[in-house]
């Protein structure tokens, strides 16, 4: 029995210096994709969409429905959603990180300030919520999930 118990915990401790130094480059890795995540809505924030070029590769692929795939589709995204929204605003709520994806919970907020589709401006405050998940290639984004709360959105610049 004690030669198994012994045979157990070295199998279960093999590789454990090898596996010390793995788990501190994934956090190091979670930690840059994190921070990664954190520029990208600074970048948005601020309307400095020109940042996109380092931090979403060109070939990014944007799962949202009808979101064509491009690093300068999102560009243009963004600007009109800049043009639409003044004081756009994307606080984030909750961010969290594994392997090569980083979820986030978070707001878009603003006064709509110009046509959205539709919708004619009214200078009304929108606030409403989304999920986000990025994945995240070579210290870029390379693919983008969404479910955001567009109700809330309408009924908002409806009102």
């Amino acid at each position: 029995m004690y030669t198994q118990d012994c045979a157990l915990i070295k199998w279960a401790m093999r590789g454990t210096k090898r596996n010390a130094t793995k788990t501190s480059q994934m956090t190091t890795n979670i930690e840059e994709n994190k921070a990664l995540v954190l520029r990208f809505f600074a970048a948005i924030e601020n309307n400095r969409l020109e940042e996109f070029d380092s931090i979403v590769a060109i070939n990014y692929d944007d799962h949202l429905p009808g979101q064509s795939p491009g690093r300068e589709v999102l560009k243009k995204y963004f600007s009109g959603l800049h043009a639409v929204f003044k004081y756009l605003k994307l606080p984030i709520h909750a961010i969290i990180a594994e392997g090569d994806k980083v979820a986030v919970y978070n707001s878009v907020q603003g006064v709509h300030n110009g046509d959205y589709g539709s919708f004619k401006a009214k200078g009304n405050l929108v606030d409403a919520k989304a999920f986000q998940l990025y994945r995240i290639e070579n210290g870029q984004f390379a693919e983008h999930w969404e479910v955001a709360d567009f109700i809330t959105l309408v009924t908002q610049i409806q009102a």
